[in-house]
Formats: C-alpha cells, sequence, structure tokens
C-alpha cells in the first residue's frame, strides 16, 4: 500500500495530498450510484485547483481530472438526449467507463505506479 511518506519530504503535505487523490478516486467510483452528483462535486473539487507537486500524484490529479470532466459532459449530453431515445446508452456506456477507468486508476495508485498518460481518455 501506498504510504504518504513516500513521496515528498514534508509528510503532512503529502499526507494531505495523497487523502485528497483518494477522495477523488471514491467520487470517481460513486459517480454512478449516485447518478452524477458524485462526479459534479468531484469536478468542483479538482476545478481550478493546482496539481501536486509529486509527479506521481500529479498523475492521478490529471487523470482524475480528465475523467470528472467527460464524466458530467456525458451526464449532461445523456440527460439531453434522453429526449430522442439515446440517453439512457449513453449514460450506460459512460457509467461503466467511468468505473473501469476509476477502478484502473486507483488500482495503480495502491501499487505506487503513476498515470502513463494522465490526459488520455482511454486507459
Amino acid at each position: 500500500m501506498v504510504q504518504p511518506g513516500d513521496y515528498t519530504s514534508n509528510s503532512g503535505e503529502a499526507s494531505a495530498e495523497l487523502t485528497g487523490i483518494y477522495a477523488g478516486y471514491a467520487l470517481i467510483l460513486l459517480a454512478a450510484p449516485t447518478f452524477g452528483v458524485a462526479a459534479a462535486i468531484g469536478l468542483l473539487r479538482v476545478w481550478g485547483r493546482s496539481a501536486p507537486v509529486d509527479p506521481m500524484l500529479r498523475s492521478h490529479f490529471l487523470f482524475q481530472q480528465r475523467t470528472l470532466v467527460a464524466a458530467v459532459c456525458a451526464i449532461v449530453a445523456g440527460a439531453l438526449l434522453i429526449l430522442v431515445n439515446l440517453g439512457v446508452f449513453v449514460l450506460f456506456v459512460m457509467a461503466v467507463w467511468t468505473i473501469v477507468r476509476g477502478a484502473l486508476g486507483l488500482k495503480d495508485l495502491l501499487n505506487g505506479r503513476p498515470i502513463a498518460s494522465p490526459r488520455r481518455l482511454f486507459y
């Protein structure tokens, strides 16, 4: 398991950053069961905030930003497309994509690995 002191010399700051990254993954994984409310909260949490200095935590932060932006955009698009009977399909695909992406990112974090390409939409 990843320990907070593994990344920076200031263990208090590293612990707070690591806790924030874990919270981001929790919000990503809860996005589908909460019908997008957790995704919106997660997006508000990462929007406009500076990324951590540590390269590994930075890659996870950017990965979470991209995931949450795509999830919220798909939720809005899916809600609008319900009018033409495509919305349920869009929402289902996005829910699966968000959960899989969140689980893979969390797995990498637990193994102490950075995200190779955090700005890509596909893992």
